[in-house]
């Protein structure tokens, strides 16, 4: 037994060791441009299945929309993969927009638009790719809600299409129960259960291709701990292991589907 859980381990970190090779140098662009995530190893990989599940799905630059781009880090990581990006924001600006544009000149555009909360600036059938890192749990919080953001993703999504949402924040996170109880540590006011993301991806008509929960660590308070690969490894495979073991009580879903109509 002792041996089948080291080489259970040994897969794992093995496996998550080849993903920081492939992406480090995302992570350390996003560390010296400060995004607060990106601090440190620990933090920063979270990431690592998001940017996986993307690379799965995209095979080959694509036209892609970053829906709700933030300081615009999930839009550098698509654009290093060689697709078209469009990020949106309903925010004035977005933090490192000037750095996408200069570095990125052909292939990244930037649409802050404050006024369009519930319909999308752009025509019907505009992209192959739609990515919410983070995004579509605060919809409500904004005036709209999770089915109209939907429909609108289904609307500009290319027949065949694909939305990969990630970071949508579980009901029954062990995380999100603590938070609500601490001072001073955010919890999210919209939480969600795999029926909930049936439901909603049933009244859109979406066709979901696979969905999981993940992630049982808080990994922001690891920021900034400047840990080793060995330590990073060993971190990340404990998270991978624990989340296939206490998998309901994971903090977060993530999604992928498809536009078939």
């Amino acid at each position: 037994m002792r041996r089948l859980v080291c080489l259970l381990f040994a897969a794992v970190w093995g496996r998550l060791l080849e993903g920081n090779t492939t992406y480090s140098r995302v992570f350390e662009t996003l560390n010296k441009l400060g995004a607060s995530q990106f601090t440190g190893p620990l933090s920063s990989t979270q990431y690592l299945l998001a940017y996986q599940l993307v690379s799965r799905y995209a095979t080959k630059p694509v036209k892609a929309l970053d829906w709700g781009t933030g300081t615009g880090h999930f839009s550098l990581f698509l654009l290093e993969q060689g697709h078209d990006v469009t990020a949106f924001t309903i925010d004035t600006g977005s933090a490192f927009s000037e750095y996408l544009s200069n570095t990125y000149q052909d292939q990244y555009t930037l649409v802050a638009d404050p006024e369009s909360v519930r319909k999308l600036p752009f025509d019907d059938d505009s992209f192959d790719l739609v990515t919410s890192i983070g995004v579509l749990e605060h919809v409500r919080e904004s005036g709209g809600n999770e089915v109209d953001s939907l429909l609108e993703i289904k609307r500009v999504l290319k027949r065949d299409g694909v939305f990969v949402c990630y970071h949508f924040p579980n009901k029954y996170s062990w995380i999100e129960g603590l938070a609500r109880h601490l001072k001073d540590r955010h919890s999210h006011p919209y939480l969600y259960t795999r029926g909930d993301i049936r439901q909603l991806l049933h009244e859109v008509g979406f066709e979901l291709l696979e969905s999981r929960r993940y992630g049982i660590f808080p990994r922001l308070m690891f920021k900034h701990v400047n840990a080793s690969p060995f330590v990073m490894a060993l971190f990340n495979g404990a998270d991978r292991f624990l989340s296939f073991v206490l998998n309901p009580f994971c903090q977060n879903h993530y999604f992928v589907i498809k536009n078939s109509d």
